[in-house]
């Protein structure tokens, strides 16, 4: 069962965003309604009240997680991990919290993340054609930023761990490693690149509990040296490229109390930017991290890009 805050993050989607996900072509608010044979665009989206409506079949819905699921014809679970794939939410259910509770107080109980297993998947630093053209062609970041992270892929399925029941990354994939701010590895995510659209997008494996990407960026900052805060592993990829030191938070997640307490905690840390994506999500962590660092900068996207990722491909654009 998902908690009710990952349910919250998936309703805070902006509507439109989800919209196009599904491939409706939005335009001015509107589109075609799906729900009936449309020749004129008669969807409404309401950014207000982040929910739709057919002003001619009177199809509508509360939120993107209802347009998921009247669409696609998914259960309620099943949208919700739709959107979570689809927009790189990092979402866990209330078993596993629970789980994690237990494990806390006994380590009989824990399932930890098999570290071995995963250093020796990412020891291999080949990358695809695939990976290649995802990364280079396609997000124009650079080689040694790639290199640097230790961004590597695959070409068939890998193990998620040295238990085969435990999980699979499907491929082909890139993998990109969480380390802690000293270094060591704590997980590794990987980025599907195929094209069956069953498949998610986003995997970890079963335990994982990463946060900020790119912590030991944090070991290398002189003191008041400036540190950009992106949202999601590829925008902190462009941000590097674009020749910045940077961090990113997952995709839709604010920030946990233990994050903010880490960054507190970095004392060459006083030179903060931001350059937040143009959705509701976006917003809403600009204004948790001003919340806890009030001497954020924040930097504007021109309109007509969704993030920074976006607009470095376009324009190879510098703050």
């Amino acid at each position: 069962m998902l908690s009710d805050f990952d349910i919250q993050k998936l309703r805070a989607l902006p509507i439109e965003s989800v919209a196009d996900r599904l491939g409706l072509r939005v335009s001015r608010g509107r589109c075609l309604c799906p729900f009936h044979d449309d020749s004129r665009p008669s969807l409404m989206f309401r950014r207000g009240k982040n929910s739709y409506h057919c002003f001619v079949c009177g199809a509508g819905g509360s939120g993107p997680i209802d347009l998921v699921m009247k669409y696609l014809n998914k259960t309620f679970i099943e949208a919700c991990y739709w959107l979570a794939n689809e927009h790189n939410v990092i979402i866990t259910d209330e078993n596993n919290q629970r789980q994690r509770r237990v494990t806390h107080h006994s380590s009989k109980n824990a399932t930890p993340i098999d570290i071995a297993h995963l250093e020796s998947v990412i020891a291999n630093k080949t990358l695809t054609a695939e990976a290649r053209h995802f990364l280079f062609d396609e997000r124009r970041i650079r080689e040694d930023v790639v290199a640097e992270l230790g961004l590597s892929s695959i070409s068939s399925p890998v193990p998620m761990s040295g238990n085969l029941n435990e999980g699979w990354f499907n491929a082909p994939s890139l993998l990109i490693p969480y380390r802690d701010i000293d270094g060591r590895l704590l997980s590794v995510q990987a980025r599907y690149l195929g094209r069956d659209k069953d498949k998610p997008r986003f995997q970890f494996p079963r335990g994982n509990n990463c946060g900020i990407y790119n912590l030991p960026v944090l070991r290398t900052l002189a003191d008041g040296e400036p540190l950009c805060v992106t949202e999601g592993s590829s925008d902190c990829w462009a941000m590097l490229s674009a020749g910045h030191k940077a961090i990113a938070i997952p995709s839709a997640t604010l920030l946990k109390p233990e994050d903010v307490a880490m960054l507190k905690s970095v004392k060459t840390l006083t030179n903060i930017h931001i350059c937040p994506d143009r959705d509701r999500p976006g917003e809403a962590l600009a204004l948790d991290l001003k919340h806890h660092f009030p001497q954020i900068m924040r930097h504007q996207l021109p309109e007509g890009y969704k993030d920074f990722g976006d607009y470095w491909k376009t324009r190879g654009y510098k703050i």
